[in-house]
């Protein structure tokens, strides 16, 4: 009895494989529901980006508190930002590269080109002054940036609430519609009946 010969496939063979399959298998998305989809992508994107903003934020503003009495360079403040960041790791390295390799103040604006939002903005601005402000001064202008960011999220969140219980009250309402409709329905039908019967 002769032994069947395995083929062995390589990791990218069988992905590919398997996108064909569920490709023809799945129903095709539509255009409206592939564009919803890249929006809550980005959006979600966006929202992981404006908290690791926060996030340096926070960094910087210890880093000042620390080094009180001391300046700061920006290439260790770059370096530290670096070492406590995830998802903007690599924007401040090559931020930290670019100034590095004698761009100044032009080197921090990678950070809004790479993150096209205003608190982005906002804090490569401060970056590029860095070195010109003293620590205490620093703790000033982080906390005031801290509190601005802060209102601005609580206010997007309180708008996406409201969404939220718009669509929630409007649901609620289209139910209470249908039983009201179904009840409606059911009495004409009962009084319809009972005509009927009395006429035969």
């Amino acid at each position: 009895m002769k032994k069947k010969m395995r083929i062995r496939t390589t990791p990218s063979f069988k992905c590919r494989r398997l996108a064909d399959y569920t490709r023809n298998a799945l129903p095709e998305i539509s255009e409206k529901s592939r564009q919803r989809m890249i929006a809550h992508w980005r959006a979600a994107g966006r929202d992981r980006m404006e908290k690791e903003i926060f996030n340096s934020c926070i960094v910087l503003k210890n880093l000042a508190l620390v080094h009180r009495d001391m300046p700061m360079s920006a290439d260790f403040i770059l370096e530290q930002l670096m070492e406590s960041s995830r998802a903007l790791r690599s924007v401040y390295a090559d931020i930290l590269s670019a100034y590095r390799n004698g761009r100044g103040e032009d080197s921090f604006r990678i950070l809004f080109e790479r993150v096209p939002l205003k608190a982005a903005k906002n804090f490569a601005l401060l970056l590029a002054k860095i070195e010109r402000i003293n620590p205490s001064e620093l703790i000033v202008h982080m906390t005031a940036f801290e509190e601005t960011f802060s209102s601005a999220r609580m206010t997007k969140g309180m708008r996406r609430a409201e969404r939220k219980s718009l669509i929630t009250t409007m649901a609620a309402a289209a139910a209470i519609f249908a039983v009201l409709l179904n009840f409606t329905v059911v009495v004409v039908f009962m009084d319809t009946l009972s005509m009927l019967g009395q006429v035969f």
